[in-house]
């Protein structure tokens, strides 16, 4: 694909793009450079996007309201939205939500701050003159903590290349925006109940910069973009032909390539 060779432009670098660059390049790619959708809502997506709007809507109660049932009265609304045909097999299905629910009911309600949080998926943007370009965050839950602040984050999945983007990109944010360090960051992967805590220090800002402007130059050269490793992500994706037929073009034109220079 001729596309492949011109270099990507990027103004402003979001949280969002680089999960996605981060899971699968082609896919990226071909979502969001090229624009293309196939139209259908994969099972990841549509359950994460129940998770953000069930924890939000939790932290606007009283607090006396927050409790158990009030968590499963929040999913009821969105019960119609998760259909067992998104996802691999109805046992999928069922362990799935069973699993997110249980969770989700678990850390939520363990909340000992009765303060309310500082953000509340708010999304904000700030300039980051090392990097060239801005950076975009959507904060889903900061709360006040002894020092400083505490970031959590809800995710249905997460890889330790993810959590490490995840962990640079809200220090240097944070280093940037507000001129503090979080005391802590949590992410909390739904789907195996871990939490992974960081407490950063001011050595991670600047490897922080470091890392965020490898990640700038990758996303950058779309020529350099190789698909990713996990079976699942490809069987999740609605490019997979489309990634296939381009890989196969690409490497043919790669071996004509090394067999015209020999």
């Amino acid at each position: 694909m001729e596309t492949w060779n011109h270099p990507v432009s990027i103004k402003t670098i979001t949280d969002y793009h680089l999960e996605s660059f981060i899971r699968c390049p082609y896919k990226f790619y071909y979502h969001h450079v090229l624009s293309l959708n196939d139209g259908e809502i994969k099972w990841r997506e549509i359950v994460q996007y129940i998770i953000n709007q069930v924890v939000q809507k939790y932290y606007q109660l009283p607090f006396q309201e927050q409790n158990k049932l009030s968590i499963l009265k929040l999913f009821d609304p969105y019960s119609s939205y998760i259909s067992p045909q998104l996802f691999e097999a109805r046992s999928h299905y069922y362990m799935t939500l069973a699993k997110i629910t249980d969770h989700l009911l678990q850390f939520l309600t363990s909340r000992k701050n009765q303060h309310p949080p500082l953000f509340l998926y708010e999304k904000l943007k700030t300039y980051t003159r090392e990097l060239e370009t801005h950076l975009s965050v959507t904060f889903e839950l900061v709360e006040w903590s002894t020092h400083s602040f505490t970031i959590k984050k809800f995710l249905v999945e997460a890889d330790d290349e993810l959590i490490k983007l995840y962990n640079y990109l809200i220090v240097v944010f944070s280093d940037k925006a507000f001129g503090k360090l979080p005391e802590k960051i949590e992410i909390i992967q739904l789907f195996t109940g871990e939490i992974y805590t960081y407490s950063p220090s001011e050595e991670d800002a600047s490897q922080g910069i470091f890392y965020l402007n490898y990640m700038k130059s990758l996303l950058q050269q779309p020529r350099d973009y190789k698909r990713t490793a996990s079976m699942r992500e490809c069987m999740s994706c609605p490019f997979t032909q489309q990634c296939k037929d381009d890989y196969k073009i690409s490497k043919e034109i790669k071996n004509s390539t090394l067999n015209f220079l020999h």
